[in-house]
């Protein structure tokens, strides 16, 4: 196919032939069950014996096979001509901002797809023009191929699709239930069932570089109809940008919650199944947090940016406060253990500190009232993993270990998907079990030929230990830091090879931590505490809690104005890359 067959097609007319099928398939499904139950099922029932009946039945059981048959040959027509359809409404939106994209870089595209640049006629333009004309003729160039043998590939596997089902139709070899089932086997595990868009999407190890590029090669129309036809396939993809994921993410969330919404209102209400009992228990939470923002907008509050919503696991879902596309100062927070949708949900009368949102929406309100004039700020809550409970698991890796690469992705999508001339400044910071997700995300970014992008700064509080042995061991020299208060007794984890034994004391028995490594006072449970001078990481001051014994509280106010003292202005700071972080030496 050429650029102007490509140009000119009309791809809403294969949905239009698709529908047609679509509307005979259903009269015929109809009409085969009024034969079945009408005709062969009556002949079954009726009784009738001998000769004739055996005749009579194997007649009509021939012809029940035939229209089971031609049932199936007529549904997979359908859904061929709207994956190939498909196919060609996405090609066709690449080059239709191909060539947007041409224009506006002033090149010359030709009718066989060439792209040419007229020489500068500007004494003053750069030496390099040039070179970047010609760069910039050569990627669009590309654009314009790859566009134009997709068509081509859809063009001709939809002419092979319809000459094979011609086929069936005159040889009547599609009556044989044997082959008929094999046409529909092919349609629902073989090759048709990858449609076109779902070819046209990013494969599972693309980076979000590479997803980001792909959403800017699609014209607007090309990607409002992703938006509209499947937006499942969308919204947690890292590297979109953040309001699409927004968009859909919040259709999806209404989507899932209206038969439930339904069953609620009802008069009885009707109850709900275990399946729905879970998905209202994942999803409702962060409905309502998305509406209380909603409420409060006035307060001067930041707008909300939905950019990960799932029912895996515990759920999923990361809240973004002001826009990441935008901003020019970011922080993305994960917290640690316990933390489910419902720690994501409106303040209510949680304790400080222990509402994960509120916790990022203090951030953003801090780091707010500290980014320079022109800047602009948004604080992200990602709970994108499954964290352990007050378990076992907590002692365990695997769940940190699993979390790490999807979070460093993330990160990179939010990297990928910024709009504007300069990069952002992107702050990474755990909380506790979180802190080891991070730590081990962060590393990710250290290895030799990482897809991940790394943030600018990490930070690391209420840490039990983050999987390495030093700071330099994240490939981020200056730019690691740790907080811990002096009573948050979960930086003062034990190591895996210390002994907890019960000792006596004038409030009655207690434990206490064996060190079973004297020479290594600084490890904690999953590596060296991030606040020892050993660990090398910059130290900044939290508030120490006194002498009080809400040890819940010495362990969850970081983020928060009520008992954080410096520790939320300190991480404000280093979000926007002040220069007034109050330091403390490690212990």
């Amino acid at each position: 196919m050429d650029l102007a067959g490509l140009s000119n097609a009309k791809p809403e007319e294969l949905y239009a032939a698709a529908e047609a099928y679509g509307q005979l398939y259903k009269a015929y499904v109809q009409h085969a069950t009024d034969w079945k139950s009408g005709t062969a099922d009556r002949v079954h029932g009726s009784g009738w014996t001998g000769d004739a009946a055996d005749a009579a039945t194997k007649s009509l059981d021939a012809t029940t096979a035939e229209l089971q048959a031609a049932d199936i040959e007529l549904s997979c027509i359908e859904g061929t001509l709207r994956g190939h359809a498909d196919t060609f409404t996405l090609a066709q939106s690449k080059l239709r901002q191909a060539l947007t994209d041409a224009a506006a870089k002033n090149l010359k595209v030709a009718d066989d797809g060439t792209v040419s640049w007229s020489a500068s006629t500007n004494p003053y333009q750069a030496a390099d023009w040039a070179d970047k004309q010609k760069a910039a003729a050569e990627e669009i160039g590309k654009r314009i191929t790859a566009a134009l043998a997709e068509a081509t590939q859809a063009d001709q596997g939809l002419a092979a699709d319809l000459k094979r089902f011609t086929g069936r139709a005159t040889d009547k070899s599609g009556l044989d239930l044997k082959t008929a089932n094999a046409d529909g086997y092919l349609q629902q595990f073989g090759d048709l069932n990858n449609p076109g868009y779902k070819k046209d999407l990013p494969g599972k190890d693309a980076t979000p570089t590479e997803v980001n590029s792909w959403w800017k090669g699609l014209d607007p129309a090309g990607q409002q109809w992703f938006i509209d036809h499947h937006p499942e396939a969308i919204g947690n993809l890292d590297g979109i940008p953040a309001p699409v994921r927004d968009q859909v993410n919040r259709a999806y969330l209404a989507k899932m919650l209206d038969s439930i919404d339904a069953k609620n209102r009802a008069k009885p209400p009707v109850p709900l199944t275990d399946v729905e009992k879970g998905q209202f228990a994942k999803l409702n939470p962060i409905r309502q947090r998305l509406d209380e923002d909603q409420r409060h907008a006035g307060d001067g509050r930041p707008v909300d940016y939905l950019l990960l919503l799932g029912q895996e696991g515990n759920g999923r879902a990361a809240i973004s406060f002001g826009n990441p596309d935008t901003a020019t100062d970011i922080s993305a927070y994960v917290p640690g253990i316990t933390t489910v949708p419902a720690s994501l949900g409106p303040k209510d009368n949680w304790q400080p500190g222990t509402n994960e949102a509120e916790n990022a929406l203090n951030l953003w309100r801090a780091a707010n009232a500290k980014v320079p004039p022109g800047g602009s700020v948004a604080s992200i809550v990602w709970l994108g993993y499954d964290p352990p409970g007050q378990d076992a698991g907590a002692a365990m890796t695997g769940a940190g270990d699993k979390g790490a690469p999807a979070y460093a992705k993330f990160l990179s999508g939010v990297r990928a998907s910024h709009q504007g001339g300069e990069p952002p400044h992107i702050t990474s910071i755990g909380h506790s079990y979180g802190s080891y997700v991070v730590g081990q995300a962060t590393k990710l970014t250290a290895q030799p030929g990482s897809p991940y992008q790394r943030p600018d700064d990490v930070v690391f509080i209420g840490s039990p230990g983050i999987g390495v042995d030093k700071a330099a061991d994240l490939g981020m020299p200056g730019h690691v830091w740790a907080g811990a208060a002096a009573n948050d007794v979960v930086t003062h984890t034990p190591t895996k090879g210390d002994a907890l034994v019960a000792v006596g004391g004038p409030l009655g028995p207690a434990l206490a931590v064996v060190k079973h490594d004297l020479l290594n006072p600084d490890e904690g449970w999953y590596g060296r505490d991030p606040a020892s001078a050993s660990f090398g990481a910059q130290r900044f001051a939290v508030d120490d809690f006194g002498q009080t014994t809400d040890i819940i509280g010495a362990h969850t106010k970081y983020l928060t104005p009520e008992g954080g003292g410096p520790s939320l202005g300190n991480i404000a700071s280093i979000v926007t890359r002040g220069c007034d972080v109050v330091r403390v030496e490690g212990r």
